[in-house]
């Protein structure tokens, strides 16, 4: 057996071509992982927005991807992407569906050009509808698919994940559709478009709600932390600031467990072995555990718990997540050396193997860095022809490169 640490060199999406259009977080999201795996992402980016910004959410979203600096809205940057549209795979852009139909690069207009091209679009709320032309977030997608009305502490104040779910779960969406056009391609010849509203990505996970409530008019009761199944259940915190572990008792066995554990002579009592009364008296045990856990470390409790059989887990914040053992000895993290902000750890990929070996990795380009590169390797241009497209505005080159 090969180990997971051995990762070849090449990834297994290397000489696919993809021109990224995307901005924001779905889009990125969805190219980096092709990045990630080998593919040739060419970020097309308007000269005149600057890329690289002081949060490192970008950088985060856009390594492994050459980039462009080129003026779609001039007839000569236009000709430019149609170029590398007859030479390309995939395109993928996120914008209102307005925008492509006034910069004349509709699928229509590219698949003339190349019949092979699979095209991506994922505005907020899809290519087609009422909605159409309305711009969207994750945290509006999140809330049009109904989830903040499952969250929260009480049924009066819905509550945002704070992740704007809708974007990576469109962005995920999209890396598997677009394989699967590919082998589509690959037995048809043919290209297609694909329509991904940012919108109905989260929709889409909540089948169940949909099915209980078109079957009997059931609600879920919003009760936070707590659960209808399990009890206790619920974070709770620990020594040092702002820490917390979060517990889970799943059953009798684990109950008795626990409690052997706590050494609470209240939560010793024989009642509390039906779930029923420790469901009743939920806020009084939550009290008792709360005392147990706060004069202890989190990872202290966190373990002894796991040791015995009991689910617990504790809260980290992106800080501590990158010093969790588990995740560094599976090499999860990558350092990359970024130009302006020195080394920063950046979270990996989660499939394991297939993808190019991370000490290729490459931070990410600012704009106009590789355009020299895109226009004369790939499509031939001169040197006096990159000067001409320089001074006229049409392309940034980047420190000339």
């Amino acid at each position: 057996m090969v180990s997971t640490k051995t990762i070849n060199t090449l990834g297994s999406l290397t000489g696919l071509r993809v021109l990224d259009l995307t901005r924001v977080w779905a889009g990125p999201l969805a190219t980096r992982i092709y990045g990630d795996f080998g593919a040739e992402i060419i970020k097309i980016s308007d000269p005149r927005v600057p890329l690289v910004s002081p949060n490192g959410l970008n950088s985060k979203l856009n390594r492994n991807k050459k980039n462009i600096g080129l003026r779609l809205d001039k007839p000569e940057g236009r000709n430019i992407f149609l170029e590398l549209t007859a030479i390309s795979d995939v395109i993928i852009e996120n914008f209102r569906p307005r925008v492509m139909r006034n910069l004349n690069v509709t699928y229509e207009t590219l698949a003339k050009i190349n019949p092979h091209i699979i095209m991506c679009s994922m505005p907020g709320f899809g290519l087609e509808g009422p909605y159409s032309e309305y711009p969207a977030f994750g945290t509006t997608a999140e809330a049009l698919a109904g989830i903040p009305g499952l969250i929260g502490y009480d049924s009066s104040l819905p509550i945002s994940t704070g992740m704007a779910y809708g974007d990576p779960v469109s962005g995920l969406n999209a890396v598997g559709i677009i394989l699967t056009a590919l082998r589509h391609r690959n037995i048809t010849g043919t290209g297609q478009l694909i329509d991904i509203a940012l919108a109905a990505s989260p929709v889409c996970n909540l089948g169940e709600f949909f099915a209980a409530n078109s079957s009997n008019g059931f609600k879920p009761a919003i009760n936070g932390n707590k659960s209808e199944y399990y009890s206790p259940h619920g974070a709770y915190r620990t020594k040092g600031e702002d820490r917390w572990i979060a517990i889970s008792i799943t059953g009798e066995r684990s109950w008795k467990t626990f409690t052997s554990l706590v050494d609470d002579p209240i939560l010793n009592s024989l009642d509390y072995c039906v779930l029923e009364n420790r469901k009743k008296d939920e806020i009084l045990i939550d009290s008792r555990i709360s005392e147990w856990v706060a004069v202890q470390k989190a990872e202290e409790v966190m373990f002894q718990l796991q040791n015995n059989g009991i689910a617990a887990g504790v809260v980290s914040n992106n800080r501590q997540l990158l010093s969790d053992p588990h995740l560094n000895e599976r090499e999860f993290f990558v350092d990359l050396e970024e130009p302006l902000f020195g080394l920063k750890q950046y979270d990996g990929q989660s499939i394991r193997g297939n993808f190019t070996n991370k000490s290729r990795w490459k931070t990410t380009e600012d704009v106009g860095e590789s355009s020299k590169e895109v226009l004369m390797e790939l499509l031939g241009y001169t040197i006096n022809d990159c000067e001409t497209l320089e001074k006229t505005g049409i392309v940034l080159f980047k420190n000339n490169a």
